[in-house]
């Protein structure tokens, strides 16, 4: 029976959200105040003040703007980290192999049959989906450990030409691909661990790419196509994240 002291997959599922919620809201509105902060400090005037003086104001407010920008996306960045270590630490825990010896070897035991029917399958011309659509969790468990590198072995590097067009298997892919149907198979609080972390796994890297363009205009480091560039860079992120297992 699975028990998870501690965090546990309602957390986890809550962490994902709180990260979705960062990256909808929580960043944009950093980002206006930034730039409603700068705005300000660029058309700072005071008539009393000479030109020097209105100057150096102007300065400090962009330099005080900047800073507490900086403040607080150290602080989403730090709650990130802890959220996505949260959600990792759940899902590793939920899908750890039986910590008992003889409990152990049995499951080893049974997913070395499971992965020599499955090879079975794919020496015979299965697709590796289909495989995996058909899979139990035994052969599930196989397939993540080893199905990487047996598509790997099948796709050797061509000669000349031909290798320029040349792509290996991403495993990570693979592995995201077996993991998604085992979340579908393992019990319930189990199955939310691990969809939590596959969320998670989808969100992570356009996140990543937002909260870089944002440091970048935080430390006026930007230039005037950041933006766009960021948001393309996000947006190509999510595309790889979800991307399918392909079908050769």
């Amino acid at each position: 029976m699975f028990t998870l002291t501690g965090p546990n997959h309602i957390d986890a599922g809550a962490a994902v959200h709180r990260l979705t919620e960062t990256r909808k809201t929580e960043l944009a509105a950093l980002r206006r105040r930034l730039s409603d902060a700068l705005t300000a400090a660029h058309t700072f005037r005071d008539p009393d003040l000479t030109d020097e003086a209105n100057n150096r104001r102007r300065a400090d407010m962009a330099q005080a703007a900047r800073a507490q920008a900086a403040a607080d996306l150290d602080r989403i960045e730090a709650q990130t980290n802890q959220a996505a270590a949260l959600v990792r630490t759940v899902a590793d825990k939920a899908t750890a192999p039986p910590s008992g010896t003889a409990e152990q070897l049995l499951a080893e035991t049974r997913q070395a049959r499971a992965w020599d029917r499955a090879r079975s399958l794919l020496d015979a011309g299965r697709t590796a989906q289909d495989v995996i659509e058909g899979a139990d969790l035994d052969t599930l468990y196989a397939l993540r450990a080893e199905l990487p590198t047996y598509l790997a072995a099948q796709h050797t590097k061509p000669q000349g030409m031909a290798a320029a067009d040349f792509a290996e298997p991403d495993p990570a892919r693979v592995v995201h691909t077996v993991e998604r149907a085992l979340a579908d198979r393992l019990p319930a609080e189990q199955g939310a661990a691990l969809r939590a972390r596959l969320n998670l796994d989808a969100l992570e890297p356009g996140l990543r790419e937002t909260l870089a363009g944002l440091r970048r205009e935080v430390d006026g480091t930007a230039d005037a196509g950041n933006a766009l560039r960021s948001a393309v860079a996000a947006r190509i992120a999510d595309q790889q994240a979800a991307a399918p297992l392909p079908a050769a």
